[in-house]
C-alpha cells in the first residue's frame, strides 16, 4: 500500500454478522425469486403461444399457396408467414438489445496518472472482497457509482464493473468519508445472493424494451406494411397481438418490480453495512448529509453558469467555485463549516421539508435517508476520523478540475468567444447576483418568495392612528417572519392529500402528525389542512396590514407617509397587472401545446394557428405598451429587449405549406417567456425598492442616515 498519503484503518473487533445479509434481505429475496419465477413462466406462456401462431401461420401461408397457387394466394401466404415471425421477433428482440452507458461526459483515469487513487481503491475492494474495477472513470456530479454495460447475457455471463467518481463528490468529503461511499458501491457486489438483483434489473429491462423501446420494431413494420397493401393489413393484425402481449407485461411489470424494490432497499442497507464494517458507522452518516447540501450548491453553480450562456461566461475551474457556493450556503442557512466542510445534520436540513405527511414509496429504489441513517447507528460501529480532503488522492488536482470544467463546456454553445470568470471574478460576481435577489435582512425573510397580497389602503391608513403602538420586533417575531412558509408548506401538503384521493399514490396508508391514517381518510386529513390554511393565511393578510400601519406610524411626514402609500399601490397595480398578463400567457400556450405532441391534419393545424394569430394581437399590444415603461425596461438586457421588440414589428406566418415554421414558434415561445418572466421580475423590483425605503422609516434607521450625512 502507497504510504503517501492516509488511509482510514478498518474499525478492530468488528464481527463480520454485520455484514450477512439479515432476515429482512433474505425474505426479499424469496420475494424476488418468486417474481423472477412468475414472469419466466408469462414468458414462456407467451413465448409457446408465439411459436404455435408462428408454425400456424406458416403452415396455412403454404398450404393456402399449394391449394390455389396465384399471386393473390402467393400474398396472403407471405402475409401471415410474416405475421407469425414478426409477433416472435417481438418477444425476442430484448435479447438482441446492448445498454451501453453514454461514458461521453466521463474521463477515464489509468493508474499510471493517478497511483494513489488506484491503490486506495484496491485496498477498499480488498476489504470488501469484492473485485477491482475494470476501469475507472471521473465525472462532474457530485456522486460515485459502480456500473457496466449489459445485455441479456449478462445474466449468466461475468461482467466486470466499472467505477466513476463524481469530482463534486471528491469537493464534498474527507478522506475516511470518501472510503466509506466507496465501500458502499462495491458492498452491492460483496454478496453472491446480490446477482438476484441483475437478473430482476434484466428481467424489467426485457420487459420496457418490449413496452417501451419499440422505435426500431415500428419501422420495421411500417417498411413491411408499405410493400404492399396485402401486407398493410397483416402488419396491422400483428399490431394488434403486440398490443395484447404488451397488456400482459404490464401486469408482470407490476408482480416483478414491487417486490424488487422492496429488494432495492435492503441492498442498499446491506451496502451500508459493508461501509460502516471497513469505515465504522460516522463517516456514512455525516457523507449522506453533506452530499444533499454539496448538490443543492452544485445545482445552483450549473443553473447559474448556464444563465450566464447568454452573456458569453464561462468558469475556468468549477470546483472552488463549488466550495465557494457551500460557504454561502453554510453563511445563509447557519450551517458550521469543519476542516474546510458543511457539517450537515437531519435538523440541519429539515428545513427544506417540513412535510407532516410521511408516506412510504413503496416504488423507491433507495430508503430514506433517515432510515439510512437510522440503521448504521444501531450497528453502533466506532471510527477513526482522519479529515484530510480526499483530494490528497488525486495527482494534479488542479489540473483534473480544469479538464473536467472544459469537458462540461463541450456541450455548450457560445454566441462570441467566452469571458473566463476565475474564482475571484465569480465571487464579487455571484456576491452581487445575490444582492440583486435578496431582500432586506432585517425581515428576516418574512416577505421572501411570496407575492403580497393586496388590502385596502385608505382604509388601513385611516386606521393606523387609532391602533395600538406597535414596536418592529412586535410583529417581525420568529413565528410571524415563518408564517409564509408554513402556508408553503400546508399548501404542498394539501396538494398531496388531493393526490391521495385521486389515487395518484399506490398505497394503503400513510403518516400525518405521527398518527397512521388509512387512504379512506385522506379526507379528513384534506379537511384539517384547509381548516388550518385558511386560519394562517387570514393571520398573514391582518400581519400585512398591521405592517403597514405600524410604518404609516413610523413616517415622520405627510411626504413620507405618501411615498410609502404610492409605493404600496404600484407594488400592488404591477401584481395585479402581472397575474393578468400570466393568463394571457398560459392561454396562449394552451392552445400551442397539441403542435408539440403529435402529428395533426392540415386543417387542425390552421385553426389552431388562426387562434393563436387572434390572441397575439393583444399580446403584442401589451408589449409595445410595456417596452415604453421604465420600470419595465430596466428589468430587461439588450439583447431581450431587441427580441421583444423584433418579435412586435414581424409578423411570422406559423404555419405554411411546408408546415410548421419552427423558428417562427421559437421565437414567439421565447418572447412570451422573457414577457411573463420580465411582469414578474418588475414586481419584485417594485417590492424590493418598497421594503428598502420601508425599513428607512425606523427611527433607528433615520438616525443612522442622519450619522453618515454627518460624517
Amino acid at each position: 500500500m502507497n504510504s503517501s498519503f492516509p488511509y482510514p484503518p478498518m474499525p478492530p473487533g468488528v464481527d463480520e454478522h454485520v455484514i450477512a445479509p439479515s432476515a429482512a434481505f433474505k425474505k426479499e429475496v424469496v420475494k424476488v425469486a418468486g417474481a423472477i419465477a412468475f414472469f419466466g413462466l408469462v414468458y414462456v406462456t407467451l413465448m409457446a403461444a408465439a411459436v404455435g401462431l408462428a408454425v400456424l401461420c406458416g403452415y396455412a401461408g403454404v398450404a393456402l399457396v399449394l391449394l390455389k397457387p396465384g399471386f393473390f394466394t402467393l400474398m396472403l401466404g407471405l402475409g401471415l408467414v410474416g405475421l407469425g415471425l414478426m409477433v416472435l421477433f417481438f418477444l425476442l428482440k430484448f435479447i438482441f438489445k446492448r445498454s451501453k452507458t453514454d461514458r461521453s461526459g466521463m474521463l477515464e483515469i489509468t493508474e499510471a496518472e493517478q497511483p494513489e487513487l488506484f491503490s486506495f481503491v484496491r485496498k477498499i475492494t480488498q476489504e470488501t472482497q469484492t473485485p477491482f474495477p475494470k476501469k475507472i472513470y471521473l465525472s462532474d456530479e457530485v456522486n460515485a457509482a459502480v456500473f457496466y454495460d449489459s445485455s441479456f447475457w449478462s445474466m449468466f455471463l461475468p461482467v466486470k464493473k466499472n467505477l466513476v467518481i463524481g469530482l463534486g463528490l471528491v469537493n464534498s468529503v474527507n478522506i475516511t468519508e470518501f472510503k466509506a461511499i466507496l465501500a458502499h458501491e462495491f458492498g452491492h457486489f460483496s454478496q453472491r445472493s446480490m446477482k438476484l438483483g441483475s437478473y430482476v434489473y434484466n428481467v424489467n429491462k426485457a420487459i420496457h424494451n418490449m413496452l417501451y423501446d419499440n422505435e426500431g420494431y415500428g419501422k420495421t413494420l411500417q417498411k413491411w406494411s408499405e410493400i404492399s397493401g396485402y401486407f398493410a393489413l397483416f402488419s396491422a393484425l400483428t399490431v394488434k397481438i403486440v398490443q395484447g402481449i404488451q397488456w400482459v407485461l404490464q401486469k408482470a411489470y407490476v408482480v416483478i418490480n414491487k417486490p424488487y424494490m422492496s429488494l432495492s432497499r435492503q441492498m442498499e442497507f446491506h451496502a451500508d453495512s459493508v461501509a460502516a464494517f471497513v469505515t465504522g458507522s460516522e463517516p456514512l452518516i455525516s457523507s449522506l448529509r453533506r452530499i444533499e447540501a454539496a448538490d443543492i450548491c452544485y445545482s445552483q453553480l450549473f443553473n447559474q453558469y448556464n444563465a450566464w450562456l447568454q452573456e458569453n461566461l464561462k468558469a475556468d475551474n468549477m470546483y472552488p467555485q463549488h466550495r465557494e457556493l457551500m460557504h454561502r450556503f453554510s453563511t445563509d442557512f447557519n450551517i458550521p463549516m469543519a476542516h474546510g466542510l458543511l457539517q450537515v445534520n437531519a435538523q440541519s436540513l429539515a428545513r427544506f421539508s417540513q412535510s407532516r405527511l410521511v408516506i412510504k414509496d413503496q416504488w423507491a429504489s433507495h430508503p430514506s435517508t433517515d432510515d439510512r441513517e437510522a440503521h448504521l447507528l444501531t450497528l453502533n460501529i466506532p471510527t477513526v476520523l482522519i479529515h484530510d480532503s480526499a483530494w490528497v488522492l488525486f495527482q494534479d488536482a488542479e489540473g483534473l478540475q480544469q479538464q473536467m470544467t472544459n469537458k462540461i463546456y463541450d456541450r455548450a454553445t457560445f454566441e462570441q468567444a467566452p469571458e473566463t470568470l476565475n474564482l475571484a471574478a465569480f465571487t464579487q460576481r455571484i456576491a452581487t447576483e445575490v444582492n440583486k435577489r435578496s431582500l432586506d435582512k432585517t425581515y428576516q425573510g418574512f416577505y421572501d418568495d411570496r407575492i403580497l397580497k393586496a388590502f385596502e389602503l385608505e382604509v388601513a391608513e385611516s386606521l393606523a392612528g387609532v391602533l395600538p403602538n406597535f414596536s418592529f420586533e412586535d410583529l417581525f417575531t420568529e413565528a410571524n417572519c415563518k408564517l409564509p412558509e408554513k402556508i408553503s408548506q400546508l399548501e404542498r401538503d394539501l396538494n398531496t392529500t388531493k393526490q391521495l384521493l385521486q389515487g395518484e399514490h399506490d398505497i394503503k396508508t400513510f403518516d400525518f402528525d405521527g398518527q397512521k391514517f388509512s387512504i379512506k381518510e385522506a379526507s379528513m386529513v384534506q379537511a384539517i389542512l384547509e381548516k388550518e390554511l385558511e386560519e394562517a393565511q387570514a393571520q398573514l393578510d391582518r400581519l400585512d396590514k398591521e405592517v403597514y400601519q405600524f410604518f404609516v406610524q413610523q413616517a415622520a411626514s405627510e411626504e413620507q407617509k405618501t411615498a410609502l402609500t404610492t409605493a404600496y399601490r404600484h407594488l400592488f397595480a404591477a401584481t395585479d397587472a402581472a397575474e393578468e398578463d400570466t393568463k394571457r400567457y398560459q392561454s396562449i400556450y394552451e392552445i400551442l401545446h397539441p403542435i408539440f405532441r403529435s402529428d395533426m391534419p392540415v386543417e387542425k393545424a390552421k385553426a389552431i394557428i388562426a387562434e393563436v394569430n387572434e390572441q397575439e394581437k393583444p399580446l403584442k399590444e401589451r408589449l409595445r405598451n410595456l417596452l415604453q415603461e421604465p420600470d419595465y425596461a430596466r428589468c430587461l438586457t439588450a439583447d431581450q429587449q431587441h427580441k421583444l421588440k423584433a418579435y412586435c414589428e414581424k409578423e411570422q406566418a406559423y404555419f405554411t405549406e411546408a408546415g410548421f415554421d419552427n423558428e417562427a414558434i421559437s421565437c414567439l415561445t421565447e418572447a412570451m417567456n422573457i414577457f411573463v418572466n420580465t411582469v414578474w421580475e418588475k414586481c419584485f423590483q417594485l417590492k424590493k425598492e418598497m421594503l428598502a425605503f420601508q425599513i428607512t422609516l425606523l427611527p433607528t434607521r433615520q438616525e443612522e442616515q442622519v450619522t453618515r450625512l454627518t460624517v
